[in-house]
């Protein structure tokens, strides 16, 4: 039902003490990037990720992504080439990783087209748990087409869950998308897409029926993929890519024009594969 309105993770246990502000950028002490504290960068991030910013951006052009930098005094971390999202998600490491459980609950959505997604702003009650943190769900937002790469294949679309824990530390869980079968999951998503500066609702809305049923995943340490581009992300990446048809993806294209930040270094970051999806 529509009405219209007036609107990688955890890879290790020494990761998660990385997000409150190590100056490494190895992926076992990943940072905030920004100049003022973690704390208050990660709190900065969480309100502004998927949330159209008050400077312009765009994804080609005189304001696209090799300019973002430059655009905001607090967008410097768009210019690491070191800790930023995405990357091609290559030669994972099987490695014994943190217990990893969804706890999806249907609930209320607010949908937002703000001009660089339709972003789906959560009510309270979903969560992702991650060796015992938990990082509720905020919001949901799609990329067309996908931004990370799985071994060298990019794929059609990407759907990323954004969790936001009480500390402000960030863990985005990323869903592929192929053209194939109609997404009965996001069906009412791509049926009710809002346009630019409107907004809509859809009523009982189950964001666990957004998973794959396989949940073999790989993890690694990176940044937003939209600016302020804060780093200190926690990325969990599911390996198994779920369908939609092209006529969901070209509505989605009919409001938003193609949102993929290009591909970023990995520099000296390990990507961690979870085969168990545990």
């Amino acid at each position: 039902m529509r009405r219209l309105l007036c609107s990688a993770i955890a890879v290790a246990p020494l990761l998660l003490a990385g997000c409150a502000g190590s100056d490494s950028t190895d992926p076992a002490a990943m940072t905030d990037g920004d100049t003022t504290t973690a704390a208050s960068s990660a709190a900065s991030a969480a309100e502004q990720a998927g949330a159209q910013q008050a400077t312009e951006f765009q994804y080609e052009g005189e304001f696209g992504p090799a300019t973002w930098s430059s655009l905001s005094p607090q967008w410097g971390a768009c210019a690491d080439t070191s800790a930023q999202s995405p990357i091609d998600l290559h030669d994972a490491i099987p490695a014994d990783l943190p217990a990893l459980e969804f706890d999806y609950r249907p609930g209320d959505i607010a949908l937002k087209n703000t001009t660089h997604t339709v972003q789906a702003d959560e009510t309270p009650g979903s969560e992702v748990v991650v060796d015992d943190s938990h990082f509720p769900l905020t919001q949901f937002h799609l990329h067309e087409p996908a931004e990370h790469e799985l071994d060298g294949v990019r794929h059609d679309a990407e759907l990323h869950l954004v969790h936001t824990a009480d500390d402000g530390s960030i863990t985005v869980v990323g869903v592929l998308i192929d053209k194939g079968a109609p997404n009965a999951a996001l069906g009412n998503y791509f049926d009710e897409l809002p346009a630019v500066d409107e907004t809509a609702e859809l009523d009982d809305f189950d964001p666990s029926q957004l998973l794959p049923t396989d949940r073999a995943n790989v993890r690694y340490a990176g940044s937003l993929t939209t600016p302020p581009c804060t780093e200190g992300v926690q990325w969990i990446v599911m390996t198994t890519p779920v369908q939609a048809s092209a006529e969901q993806l070209n509505e989605f294209r009919s409001v938003i024009e193609q949102n993929a930040r290009p591909l970023q270094d990995q520099g000296s970051r390990s990507v961690l594969l979870d085969s168990e999806g545990h």
